[in-house]
């Protein structure tokens, strides 16, 4: 498994889980080269904000003993460096498209990535024209497929011999180097399967330069998008659902109300609403909307006021830091990304209890629909930016199970019917869930479906001998310490 950096884990952790308990071996491969002592260094000091943790992988690498953990190089060669220009251009080609759900929504950080003469002529009008037509993306494919794979990542699938190679997002726009693993692995012979790693990636990341053999996705929402934007053929893809919400599926409480309300500092005689805070990249700060919210429910309960108990992004909790308004909670006080048996258990106990839970545009919704919490926004003018820019929030509109208000009194209405029992969008919640998060079966795992093409497309029941063949732990040099 090939991933762009450590957090990527924790949307395959239980995939990696069940490749273990089936006799498996995995080597998880990511872009953090923690051999340098300064990314080191600044990796620590991110932890400290919960920003960036790979708790997760850690945790599965002292676990798992057929799991070895290594660094992803990037392909120094020179044809791999002009290649990485060429898909960077592709990948903002793709948002040139008529009909593309986000067409302006990261163009710009798009192109801060190329250089400034190929930037000035993606930029022309003509060459607008071209990239916009799905042959320029047939065309590029083409030149990637002729091209000499790069020899280092030849050279370390070679030494860890695999009988599968995945890789993911496959997308990802900022170091756009999959498409070297895909293509390095394709001329060995060695299967590929491309993995979307959350539900906003073939919106608003990059595209798939090398097709895989397989492209896995969650459901016929993204299905629709990797054939309509990225032109991946549909025999191509597999809908399994979401594995790592597989968790939320099977837990439950583990501690009373009374117990997570002081955890979280929240006055247990009332009730509270979780603010599921957004990327950074989607908004900086929402500080101002959170406490207007919170003004509101005093005014619509002038006693017995509902707490707002605000979870902030794990990418964005400094915003958070000299939040003290009335009425205001900040729990976890660092924001946390939720990728450790603990953590996911503490995030489903605070979601469990709330009385609902309120977001702008947050993967967090995901969640909170499998933990049966109703779901309350605001849709606006003023977030149209957040919303109505970004083409995988329409997927939570066309789920019908959003309570969509216009402003934060609004906001408080809704909280008030709640509180009274109203659940108007309960249907809408539990349909969402199975289309969108477990189109396989309620009952199926998605990370068994996941598991189950891997093994499809691996051909563990092939000639080759997996037993006989070097463990993938021999080969130190290509994957460096053990971790």
């Amino acid at each position: 498994m090939v991933m762009q950096h450590l957090n990527f884990f924790r949307n395959l952790d239980l995939v990696v889980r069940e490749l273990d308990a089936r006799g498996h071996e995995v080597v998880l491969l990511h872009g953090t080269q923690m051999g340098d002592a300064k990314i080191r260094a600044k990796v620590e000091a991110k932890k400290k904000r919960m920003v960036f943790l790979g708790r997760g992988i850690e945790l599965a690498a002292s676990e798992l003993p057929a799991v070895t953990v290594g660094y992803r190089p990037e392909p120094e060669e020179r044809l791999q460096k002009l290649l990485r220009v060429g898909r960077q251009v592709i990948s903002r080609s793709i948002y040139l498209r008529k009909g593309h759900p986000s067409p302006e929504r990261v163009t710009e950080a798009l192109e801060k990535t190329l250089p400034p003469r190929t930037m000035r002529l993606v930029q022309s009008r003509l060459a607008r024209m071209v990239l916009r037509r799905p042959i320029s993306l047939a065309a590029w494919r083409a030149v990637e497929r002729l091209s000499r794979p790069s020899r280092t990542v030849v050279a370390l699938l070679k030494d860890v011999d695999p009988d599968v190679v995945l890789v993911s997002p496959t997308v990802w726009p900022k170091i756009p180097v999959e498409a070297d693993y895909l293509r390095g692995a394709s001329s060995l012979g060695i299967p590929t399967i491309g993995y979307v790693n959350s539900w906003d990636n073939l919106t608003s990341k990059g595209t798939v330069h090398v097709l895989p053999d397989l492209y896995i996705v969650w459901n016929e929402a993204l299905a629709g998008e990797a054939t309509e934007l990225h032109d991946i053929p549909r025999e191509r893809i597999e809908i399994t659902g979401a594995p790592h919400l597989d968790r939320f599926f099977e837990l439950q409480p583990s501690v009373s109300r009374v117990d997570i309300c002081a955890r979280m500092g929240s006055d247990p005689e009332r009730p509270y609403v979780v603010y599921l805070s957004s990327s950074r990249t989607l908004v900086k700060n929402e500080v101002s909307v959170a406490c207007s919210i919170a003004d509101a429910l005093v005014r619509r309960f002038p006693e017995e006021t509902p707490t707002l108990v605000v979870r902030p992004h794990p990418t964005n909790p400094t915003p958070w830091d000299d939040c003290d308004h009335p009425g205001v909670v900040v729990y976890p006080r660092d924001g946390d990304q939720a990728d450790t048996p603990e953590s996911w258990q503490e995030y489903f106990d605070q979601l469990s209890s709330a009385s609902c839970v309120f977001g702008l545009n947050t993967t967090a919704f995901l969640e909170a629909v499998v933990a049966d919490r109703p779901c309350v926004t605001i849709v606006s003018e003023e977030f149209h930016p957040t919303q109505g820019r970004t083409g995988h929030f329409r997927h939570l509109l066309a789920g019908e199970f959003l309570e969509v208000c216009a402003d934060a009194d609004e906001v408080a209405g809704r909280v008030a019917r709640i509180l009274e029992g109203e659940d108007a969008r309960a249907d809408g919640r539990r349909s969402f869930t199975k289309s969108f998060i477990r189109p396989r079966g309620m009952e199926r795992e998605a990370s068994l479906e996941v598991v189950e093409a891997i093994e499809r497309t691996a051909g563990v029941a092939s000639s080759r001998d997996r037993v006989a063949r070097t463990p993938a732990r021999a080969a130190p040099a290509a994957l460096g310490e053990r971790r």
